[in-house]
């Protein structure tokens, strides 16, 4: 009997270990760090801080994340941003249709501009990684110009891999 109890309480043991082993998408980020990792491999022009005005002006309500960080260029016609949302638990998909708006708001507000800002514009990412989400307009506007858009986004997406190490 002791043989049977010692068995059935190290296989529950066993159980509860793999089950809160979590998945990759429970891993949690800091969403300053992953922010700064991919500005540091695309510098935004005049880059200033996300502020809560700037969160407050997408729309993105308080009851859909935890935190945020980034920063954006103010200038007009300035088309870059990068926005790390830490989402609250159930909310990533939420956040995710909130900063794809505000990339088509970039985008449609950037229309007149034909060339490299349109471009990057409308190539932006919005990545969900768990209950982080990102939207990244960013990349070389020399780079869009001379060997494209995909050219210039190539370290945007590669410093999007590395912050989600």
């Amino acid at each position: 009997m002791k043989k049977v109890i010692s068995f059935v309480l190290a296989a529950v043991l066993a159980l509860s270990m793999v089950a809160c082993g979590g998945g990759e998408d429970a891993k949690s980020y800091d969403v300053a760090a992953v922010a700064k990792t991919i500005e540091d491999a695309n510098p935004i022009r005049m880059s200033t801080p996300i502020a809560q005005d700037y969160i407050d002006f997408i729309q993105l309500g308080e009851d859909l994340y935890d935190s945020y960080a980034g920063s954006y260029c103010p200038i007009t016609p300035g088309v870059d941003v990068i926005l790390v949302v830490d989402a609250k638990d159930g909310k990533a998909e939420d956040v995710k249709t909130v900063l794809e708006a505000r990339k088509a708001e970039i985008v449609a507000a950037n229309e007149n501009y034909v060339g490299s800002l349109l471009e990057k514009a409308k190539a932006g990412r919005v990545v969900v990684k768990g209950d982080v989400v990102v939207l990244v307009i960013a990349g070389d506007e020399m780079v869009v110009e001379d060997q494209g858009v995909e050219k210039a986004y190539e370290p945007v997406d590669a410093a999007i891999e590395e912050a989600f190490k």
